[in-house]
């Protein structure tokens, strides 16, 4: 028989919170996204199994029915009962983790990972000449002193830097490769039946737009006494795929490069002082752009579904604080950030969400539901209760940005 105990790395006697929480930790160790290895899957597997057994048979003895089954027998019917539902559990991962994938984050991120490993060894050779340059520009060996500190802190990104010199730059592979992105577009499903949403008249016959809709099924606080506050919550997800024909799917691709394009373009190019207003600008502009793409395509944006009037009246709200922490000068055709700026984009980002709970207070009005008509029957989520993303800080703001954009 299995040591359970020991798979969990739990002593005999464990109570049922020391078994969540060792699954919690293992499980999240040898997560499929995390763990590359090759016995990762199989490690998972017996984790899960092990918890499962552990659980029951706490709860068994806490109930105090050990007489009434053979104990041999449970255990042989909940170890089925484990493994069955840990490949249940892992097949749900992989799927999870595969959607992931295929809605671009995963390589985005991983990209962004691979700028961060690229920026980190130059912003370290940065800290350690910055008490050099003062020095000679001062014409004093003073600043060599009360700078040193930034000799240290870049001498210690540059030794962490070293110390993982094998794997530096081995983040990953990324998702969509160049044959991969072309053969996107090459793609037709000729047997396609349903009707293309964006362009009217036209087959399905390319890949669907994905809408994930969130329900929050009920939310459980824990208080282990101090700095041990612990927050979790059961959710019900679903993926709503809006039928797309090709011509829809190459006209949203160019939409998005545009976006893109302008954003970046506008961040490196313009002469504004506040890369707040550029980024504002650009994505004007890239609104602008995309849009006369799709006009001239003929084609339904596929991110309507995120204007509502309540995201109209949170943009123009964070568009009034961004303004108050900036000075413009019209003379010059000049914004510079104000001193406070950054303080209003803390509050931004953090208030965001609490700002949101505040627009569906009024149930009646429901400010979150598209304004133009949303596919098939997508309007039945909206009116009831089911979210497009978490109403978590930072998040509510990001999210959005990045769904608009890609």
């Amino acid at each position: 028989m299995k040591d359970y105990h020991q798979l969990l790395e739990l002593e005999p006697g464990c109570t049922i919170d020391d078994i969540k929480q060792a699954y919690r930790r293992l499980a999240k160790k040898y997560h499929p996204d995390i763990n590359k290895s090759h016995d990762a899957h199989q490690k998972f597997i017996e984790i899960s199994e092990a918890y499962e057994v552990l659980l029951h048979e706490a709860t068994y003895k806490k109930t105090e029915q050990q007489a009434q089954y053979d104990y041999e027998a449970f255990i042989r019917d909940v170890r089925e009962a484990a493994q069955k539902q840990a490949r249940m559990r892992y097949q749900k991962f992989a799927r999870e983790h595969e959607a992931f994938r295929e809605s671009g984050l995963y390589d985005l991120i991983l990209l962004l990972k691979y700028i961060g490993r690229i920026a980190v060894p130059l912003f370290a050779l940065g800290l350690i000449s910055i008490p050099v340059i003062v020095s000679i520009s001062d014409h004093s060996v003073a600043p060599m002193f009360y700078l040193f500190f930034t000799w240290v802190i870049g001498l210690f990104l540059l030794f962490d830097a070293f110390l993982k010199r094998k794997s530096y730059f081995k983040l990953g592979k990324f998702y969509y490769s160049f044959h991969k992105i072309i053969q996107f577009y090459k793609v037709r499903n000729e047997s396609a039946t349903e009707t293309c949403f964006y362009c009217k008249g036209l087959k399905a016959n390319s890949y669907p737009y994905k809408i994930n809709f969130i329900k929050i099924k009920d939310i459980h606080l824990q208080n282990r006494g101090p700095m041990q506050h612990y927050a979790g919550y059961e959710r019900k997800e679903f993926t709503y795929a809006v039928p797309r024909s090709r011509k829809a799917f190459i006209a949203h691709s160019l939409a998005s490069v545009s976006k893109i394009f302008c954003i970046t373009g506008a961040l490196i190019i313009m002469p504004y002082e506040s890369y707040v207003w550029r980024f504002i600008f650009g994505a004007v502009i890239g609104w602008i752009a995309g849009s006369l793409i799709l006009l001239i395509a003929r084609t339904r944006s596929k991110t309507a579904y995120l204007f509502s009037y309540g995201m109209i009246i949170k943009i123009l709200v964070w568009m009034g604080v961004m303004a108050l922490g900036s000075n413009f000068n019209f003379e010059e055709n000049q914004i510079t950030s104000g001193d406070y700026i950054k303080f209003f984009m803390v509050v931004m980002l953090f208030g965001d969400a609490f700002l949101e709970q505040l627009l569906k207070v009024p149930k009646k009005w429901n400010l979150f539901k598209p304004i133009s008509k949303p596919y098939g029957s997508m309007s039945s989520y909206f009116n009831g209760n089911y979210l497009l993303y978490l109403e978590i800080p930072l998040w509510t703001t990001i999210y959005p940005i990045v769904r608009w954009i890609f």
